[in-house]
């Protein structure tokens, strides 16, 4: 661990008495050691980092130097040089403890816990009274014992141990570290990540080296990547070079990527795009089943014209590039490799399953060179332990990802509105629209709040849809405005705004079998089995019944508002103000100034 605070100014101070008596020579390797030393104790450890530099350009064989930077890579986490400078210091002076003590917390940070605890060990041969030393070697000692033990407890419940103990043991030759952790098995299409022993907040507990990072890069540098490259297709997504690229290393017996080849679901009976009529039943009336559709849809021509243009890409069926498409999409991560925007499929990493709010962090660290996982709350013992996808729509979880949250703030509904060709000023408001009225018909997919950005430019849509004479006018003659940033027209607008939403949110509930109230009841009794497909249908059909809902009760409660006159709203709208609910922030954001223009 890094030098102790404590006695760090009074260090400081005896180090610049020294260098007062000594008259350090300007340039000399003293002179940056001192100015090195007198960064570190300011905290200012990037200029420590250049001023040691310097002094190991003049002294390139000084142990204590080396000793000096390696503490100054710790507190700035740079856990791989800090490990280089304390093999430095032992190189130089193999009789100093403190080499061994640099060298055992580096290995620690690094998750080298056997390499961290035998340089301790080497450290104590050196100097058995070093108290510094005793203590990380005991500590350290304890958390080996405690993994020993637990991973003995553990239940072999996992009928594809083995593919999972080799694709561990692939990882672990090729560099990677996760000693905390261990891989449980839930069912066919569920497993998960928990801990081994007790997780601090901030520690890191998963690296994972670029070489077992199956990134985009590497698809395109493939054979089939190439093909894919110097063909005339267009993808219509940039996923399909890594399905490619799987594909072409699954037929490969002799592939690099082999053990993790392996450990991947070969189906996937939880993604909707499989289900059969008896499962699509249960989510009639969602808009879902559109998705659904479409995804199909986009995969089958997405292969049809791959094939059409890469011959050898023939050996391959449509189920099997469908397969690839998902094992993409539901496992990769979005990361920057050397400043560069790109994407991959991390081992290990993608075993983690969904949670909000997230419990860990990751990103790839250039100076180490790979990709690491570090926790943001304290995770116990045997715990599972989560990342999150971020916020999405339960469609976008459920047909991407085949699962659907229970209580996600994020639910969407889709609805369609159309203009008129009877609207008396129809061919006026199709100029507006840029002469494509593409039947005056637009697609809106809502959350319930007035706040997002989402719903703003569905209302917007609407006030244009209702406008009338003057009112259109008044938006066609502002050059700036967009029929997406409409604000409040008028009462009159606003109130058929509001209708219009009341009846076409009750007509989509009116097209789902059951009402919102039997799908919660549903839920709440415990019958559907969780994370089924079928509790998933209906958890996906159930947030979209609430988001009509909420839009239905909206329009009630807002029309009658704007009706009354402003001596009568006043006190309503003062309690208003000072609610959270999401419905009292649309009567103060767009209710209470219409009302007030009428004084």
């Amino acid at each position: 661990m890094p030098p102790r605070k404590r006695g760090r100014k009074k260090k400081a101070a005896a180090q610049k008495k020294q260098d007062d008596k000594n008259q350090l020579v300007p340039e000399s390797s003293a002179y940056f050691k001192a100015k090195g030393v007198e960064a570190f104790v300011s905290g200012k450890f990037s200029v420590a980092i250049e001023h040691f530099n310097k002094a190991i350009e003049k002294d390139p064989k000084n142990a204590a130097l080396y000793s000096n930077r390696s503490a100054t890579h710790a507190l700035m986490k740079n856990y791989s040089q800090s490990l280089d400078d304390a093999n430095k210091t032992i190189e130089y002076k193999k009789d100093w403890v403190k080499g061994y003590f640099r060298k055992g917390h580096a290995c620690e940070n690094l998750l080298r816990y056997q390499e961290a605890y035998n340089a301790y060990q080497n450290g104590m041969k050196i100097d058995p009274n070093d108290r510094s030393i005793i203590k990380a070697s005991e500590e350290l000692s304890v958390l080996l014992d405690e993994l020993k033990i637990t991973e003995a407890e553990l239940k072999e419940d996992n009928p594809d141990s083995d593919k999972f103990t080799d694709m561990v043991t692939w990882m672990k030759k090729e560099g990677s570290q996760f000693p905390k952790l261990y891989l449980q098995y839930y069912g066919e299409d569920y497993r998960g990540v928990h801990c081994l022993t007790k997780v601090p907040g901030s520690d890191r507990i998963l690296f994972v080296p670029h070489k077992c990072i199956m990134t985009s890069e590497v698809a395109k540098e493939s054979r089939i990547g190439q093909m894919i490259i110097e063909s005339p297709v267009e993808l219509r997504s940039k996923h399909s070079y890594l399905a490619s690229f799987l594909l072409q290393e699954r037929h490969n017996k002799e592939s690099f990527w082999a053990p993790y080849l392996n450990i991947l679901p070969q189906f996937y009976a939880n993604m909707p795009i499989f289900f059969k009529e008896d499962l699509l039943s249960w989510l009639k009336g969602s808009f879902s089943l559109m998705k659904i559709a479409d995804r199909i849809d986009s995969l089958r021509k997405e292969y049809d014209n791959i094939r059409r243009a890469v011959p050898e890409f023939n050996k391959f069926h449509l189920e099997d590039f469908v397969w690839a498409r998902l094992v993409v999409i539901t496992r990769i991560f979005g990361i920057n490799i050397d400043k560069k925007k790109t994407d991959g499929l991390v081992p290990y990493a993608d075993m983690l399953n969904h949670k909000i709010p997230r419990e860990t962090s990751w990103t790839f660290d250039d100076k180490s060179y790979g990709f690491i996982i570090t926790t943001l709350k304290t995770c116990q013992r045997g715990q599972e332990i989560f990342d999150s996808y971020g916020r999405k729509c339960n469609s976008r979880f459920f047909v991407n990802y085949g699962f659907a949250i229970d209580a996600n703030a994020d639910a969407e509904t889709l609805i369609q509105v159309k203009l008129p060709q009877t609207d008396p000023q129809y061919q006026m408001k199709v100029r507006f629209m840029g002469g494509r009225a593409v039947n005056g018909e637009r697609e809106f997919q809502i959350p319930l709040s007035y706040k997002e950005k989402k719903p703003k430019v569905f209302f917007s849509f609407l006030r244009f849809i209702y406008a009338r004479d003057s009112e259109l006018l008044l938006i066609s003659s502002d050059e700036g405005v967009k029929i997406e940033e409409i604000e409040p027209i008028s009462i009159r607008n606003e109130i058929s705004v509001l209708n219009h939403i009341r009846i076409i949110c009750t007509k989509h509930l009116g097209d789902f079998e059951h009402t919102l109230e039997h799908d919660n009841e549903l839920l709440e009794s415990g019958k559907l089995k969780m994370y089924s497909n079928e509790r998933n249908a209906v958890v996906m059909r159930r947030g979209e019944k609430h988001v009509l809902n909420w839009y239905v009760e909206l329009a009630v409660k807002a029309v009658k508002l704007l009706k009354m006159p402003w001596k009568d709203l006043k006190r309503i709208a003062a309690k208003c103000y000072q609610s959270q609910d999401l419905h009292d922030h649309y009567i103060t954001m767009v209710v209470v100034p219409l009302v007030k223009k009428t004084i």
